[in-house]
């Protein structure tokens, strides 16, 4: 199991990247969110092929490696074996949390997905390292998920012990509206990679972090 406090301490701005990027675009765009500030990067794609992914995960971990930032893969716990990831992130629908701690051992982090309470303490129960909550806000990049609300994130979260990340929907102008959730820090992705410039955005991410977190 993966120290608490210092899990905590790298999700403080969690950046989601992949989706709708070409492999390059994904390391230029990485590299520079981590020059910004990123504490851990997950990730994400479902419409690359599998050696895509994983030559693209090779390229993430080493960049992630040289900052001191966590390197996770969304869902495809084989890639992220592979290329000696930091950990994996699993939702709901993906393999269940104890069955990938079977595979990958204590020291492997593993996220979990919690939108309610029981959920969350489902996925602590397994042994989950980390939940992502939400939907904090409404999100263009997942338009089918349920928006809990801060409120929401903060009844969840209460109740487990494990370190956590809120997202949906966070940007630079509703970070505030999260102070006191419970959260570590926050996950995001649009924010960032579809911002002009990512390190720029990064960077007064983690300042807006910095004053409410």
């Amino acid at each position: 199991m993966y120290d608490r406090k210092k899990l905590a301490e790298k999700l403080r701005l969690y950046v989601i990247c992949g989706e709708g990027d070409a492999p390059e675009a994904v390391i230029e765009k990485t590299r520079a969110a981590l020059a910004g500030g990123a504490t851990a990067v997950q990730l994400r794609v479902k419409s690359w092929t599998g050696r895509e992914t994983y030559g693209t995960a090779l390229a993430l971990k080493k960049l992630c490696a040289e900052r001191g930032a966590l390197f996770v893969v969304n869902d495809r716990l084989d890639i992220a074996l592979a290329a000696h990831a930091d950990g994996v992130h699993l939702g709901q629908k993906d393999l269940p949390v104890d069955a990938a701690r079977a595979i990958a051992g204590p020291d492997f982090i593993i996220g979990g997905t919690a939108r309610t309470p029981e959920l969350a303490r489902e996925a602590e129960r397994l042994g989950a390292d980390y939940v992502g909550c939400g939907a904090a806000f409404g999100t263009a990049t997942k338009g089918d998920a349920v928006v809990i609300g801060p409120d929401g994130i903060k009844n969840t979260l209460s109740a487990i012990s494990i370190p956590s990340v809120a997202i949906g929907g966070i940007e630079l102008s509703n970070v505030r509206e999260l102070a006191g959730c419970g959260a570590s820090g926050i996950s995001l992705s649009g924010a960032v990679m579809r911002a002009e410039d990512p390190e720029a955005a990064a960077g007064a991410l983690i300042n807006e972090i910095n004053k409410y977190f």
